[in-house]
């Protein structure tokens, strides 16, 4: 879980220190470039989602197997 966070941290650090390059050095006016953060920013969240829904389903169906009375260990 520790890795995840790291992960998630670095993924929102490097987000955070590209977006503010990007700025620094757009060629656009900036409503353009307004626009395209906000877009860009929108699909991140919308990417985030999807992944924690996905995850979420995951483990619903890994709990629902322990409850069944399932073994914990995947066959490779």
């Amino acid at each position: 879980m520790r890795q995840i966070g790291r992960f998630l941290m670095g993924l929102l650090i490097g987000w955070f220190v590209g977006s503010l390059i990007g700025l620094l050095l757009a060629p656009e006016p900036g409503s353009n470039t307004q626009q395209r953060i906000a877009q860009a920013y929108q699909k991140f969240l919308s990417d985030i989602r999807e992944a924690a829904n996905a995850r979420r389903r995951e483990l619903e169906q890994e709990l629902e197997r322990l409850r069944k009375g399932g073994s914990t260990q995947s066959t490779p």
